[in-house]
């Protein structure tokens, strides 16, 4: 097989390959890592690779990722041995102790782990753009950011080095940069994906742990893969599911009914590129059936422009305590401080800001998240979905100033930030699903994610409403010309 033919193929696709004994897992090692080659010096997208592949010598040779090579992101997935190093100086050469459930799931997948992929500082910004690893570029224009915080595992997606790899999703880090580089980008339930044997959905509840890939039907795969009930979880979660998200898929597509929103979420206008393009792809979904309206939440409209603005306080709340926390526990351990030398200016002002925020003020930021949930339970009563676009502004280029290594303050860069990505963080914070899909292309050409969030458990209703615009569109035929 030639890297031609071998980026014509999905996951699935290749893991039926193998199978088959139509090629082997070490040629399909060889391919990746000669796209590898030939791609990352001008996209930048790896951290490290692997001596070897890491595989699970009890995979069956049934396993629906069989052979197929796969990347992790340098942030969760924990293997023992492998470092993790989080994208921070302050982290520089730490290792996991152990295999957590997530890795061991993915592992027993069939999936070689090839190597590490790069992430921004800690997760925190939505461009990969580290002091620790530098640049990672976007391989269908290296002048753009490729996303974040899983920038680099979607950066090797799009370029066609391995059909999917492992990503995690904190207020969009999954969603973010699957729009921006043309990849199927879930998040899935709070809860659905184990978290142990380190965190639970309680220490842990914004994060979500799955991959970015170029097909609805790998995605499926891999939450299939990955989606299991593990003994100490903290929260029940009705896991006695007996059906397979990738066989619902093979059911006939459904019907939905769709609620458009184009409004300003968090006081934040949409470029207005982007609004013809969710408008689009609207008129685009009505052609194939499904009744759609415009309507927005009313919790997150302009109408209620205050409610929208505490809605991005209390994300902020959450996520800078966390971070504190993290930080903290792990200067600890390291005995390394808290710094300009081992953070970047913005970790060290969240890490600042954390530690003033008070218990009232964490508990008042989970009491909005139990309003807004409760909310949109309420909007999913009467529609199957909610659209927007996954970003509200243009791709920016590399250098902007929503790195975390800007000379910004803190308010300054949350507030910019808000203003590329209001939608993402709502699924995080109230815990729903959502998915991005590279249906629309936005400014300058490049790809752009419509991103649909739906109810408590609807995995299988985005899973269908991707199929059904991935056959109408056909965007697993459109590749960068880097590879």
């Amino acid at each position: 097989m030639h890297l031609e033919e071998y980026v014509t193929y999905d996951a699935v696709g290749l893991g039926q390959l193998v199978k088959n004994g139509d090629i082997t897992a070490k040629e399909l090692t060889e391919l990746a890592l000669s796209a590898a080659s030939r791609v990352n010096p001008a996209i930048n997208a790896i951290v490290e690779i692997f001596d070897a592949p890491i595989t699970d010598p009890q995979t069956p040779h049934d396993a629906i990722f069989s052979g197929v090579p796969c990347f992790k992101k340098d942030i969760g997935a924990a293997i023992a041995g492998v470092k993790q190093e989080c994208g921070s100086r302050l982290l520089a050469g730490v290792r996991s102790p152990a295999t957590d459930v997530f890795s061991t799931h993915l592992l027993r997948s069939g999936l070689q782990i090839l190597g590490r992929t790069t992430t921004s500082e800690l997760g925190e910004s939505i461009t990969t753009e580290s002091l620790a690893h530098g640049i990672t570029r976007n391989p269908w224009n290296t002048d753009f950011i490729v996303g974040g915080s899983s920038g680099g595992s979607a950066a090797l997606v799009a370029a066609g080095v391995v059909p999917i790899a492992h990503t995690n999703d904190g207020g969009g880090s999954t969603r973010v940069p699957a729009s921006i580089c043309g990849n199927i980008g879930l998040k899935a339930s709070r809860g659905l994906v184990s978290l142990a044997p380190n965190c639970n959905e309680l220490m842990v509840p914004m994060l979500s742990d799955l991959c970015n890939s170029r097909s609805v039907r790998d995605t499926a795969a891999f939450l299939d893969a990955v989606a299991k009930p593990n003994a100490g979880d903290a929260t029940y979660k009705g896991m006695e599911r007996n059906y397979s998200y990738l066989e619902q898929l093979k059911k006939a597509p459904a019907k939905f009914k769709i609620g458009i929103s184009t409004d300003s979420w968090c006081n934040a206008p949409m470029d207005s590129v982007i609004k013809s393009e969710v408008e689009r792809v609207a008129k685009l979904l009505t052609d194939l059936g499904h009744q759609v309206e415009e309507f927005t939440p009313p919790i997150v409209g302009s109408s209620r422009s205050q409610s929208g603005s505490r809605y991005w306080s209390h994300v902020e709340t959450i996520i800078f305590f966390f971070t504190f926390m993290q930080i903290d526990w792990l200067s600890n351990l390291l005995k390394r401080q808290p710094s300009s030398d081992t953070l970047e200016a913005i970790s060290l002002q969240i890490y600042e800001a954390g530690a003033k925020i008070t218990a009232k003020q964490h508990a008042q930021a989970w009491a909005y998240a139990n309003f807004a949930g409760r909310a949109f339970a309420e909007y999913f009563q009467t529609y199957d979905l909610l659209m927007t676009p996954t970003l509200n502004r243009a791709t920016p280029r590399v250098g902007s100033d929503l790195s975390s290594n800007t000379s910004l303050d803190l308010k300054s860069w949350s507030a910019l930030t808000q203003e590329y990505v209001p939608f993402t963080p709502m699924a995080n914070l109230i815990g729903t699903p959502a998915i991005s899909v590279p249906v629309a292309t936005g400014p300058e050409g490049l790809p752009l994610g419509m991103h649909f969030m739906g109810a408590m458990g609807s995995e299988s209703t985005l899973l269908d409403i991707a199929q059904q615009l991935e056959v109408a569109v056909g965007w697993n035929k459109r590749r960068p010309k880097i590879l």
